[in-house]
């Protein structure tokens, strides 16, 4: 018997998923890809009595609008989510 007993190995059964995770969702409040070169938007303002959001590309400079009713919510709750 040593200072450093060698342990025994377990056999673990487990799967590591290395596939893309799926993507989210947009949501009201947050930004969404460019409809024009599918880059990164940058919310500018939100009008809340309209409910449209204003958003402008970071990579082609294009400013786009999104209303709420185009993204599908439709109960408030569903509105502004963090």
């Amino acid at each position: 018997m040593g200072l450093f007993n060698r342990k025994t190995t377990h056999e673990v059964d487990q799967v590591i998923d290395l596939r893309e995770p799926e993507p989210a969702k947009p949501m009201w409040g947050s930004p969404v890809p460019c409809p024009e070169c599918s880059g990164r938007g940058y919310l500018d303002h939100i009008d809340p009595f309209r409910e449209i959001m204003f958003i402008h590309c970071t990579q082609c400079y294009a400013k786009y609008e999104v209303a709420r009713a185009d993204m599908g919510v439709e109960a408030s709750t569903e509105a502004f989510t963090i």
